[in-house]
């Protein structure tokens, strides 16, 4: 039996437009995806989805319904240091132009041809799950 233990919880956005969705590059992590660990007061869930998606992108999404969870380790010397629970909402893009926030240095909208190509690191199983309920 293992004991319980301190973790963060965190939500991430599979935003599809057209039939891709938005995959992001962090640096020390490899593959991303928008979203965060929910703060402390935010009762909300979509709401801080959407802030942490605006935050990060500049985008406007619409939150549709949880279709994975995971957790994630990172190592000591990223910023988010720590375990944290993940899950994940299918979204849709509704508006605006990617503005990359300092957290990530690069972006790709993905399909299921193609997410094959990205980096296998970060939250790559993730975006592997929802290409395969596609």
């Amino acid at each position: 039996m293992t004991s319980d233990q301190l973790l963060f919880v965190g939500q991430k956005a599979f935003i599809d437009k057209d039939g891709e969705i938005l995959v992001l590059t962090d640096p020390q992590l490899g593959v991303d995806l928008p979203g965060g660990k929910i703060k402390e007061g935010e009762l909300n869930l979509a709401e801080a989805l959407k802030r942490e998606v605006k935050e990060e992108t500049g985008l406007e999404i619409e939150i549709g319904k949880p279709f994975t969870t995971w957790m994630i380790e990172f190592p000591l010397d990223h910023r988010n240091q720590g375990k944290v629970f993940l899950v994940g909402y299918e979204c849709k893009y509704i508006s605006g132009e990617i503005t990359l926030s300092d957290e990530h240095t690069e972006h790709k909208w993905v399909n299921k041809e193609n997410f094959q190509e990205l980096p296998k690191e970060g939250h790559f199983k993730a975006v592997e799950k929802y290409f395969s309920l596609t």
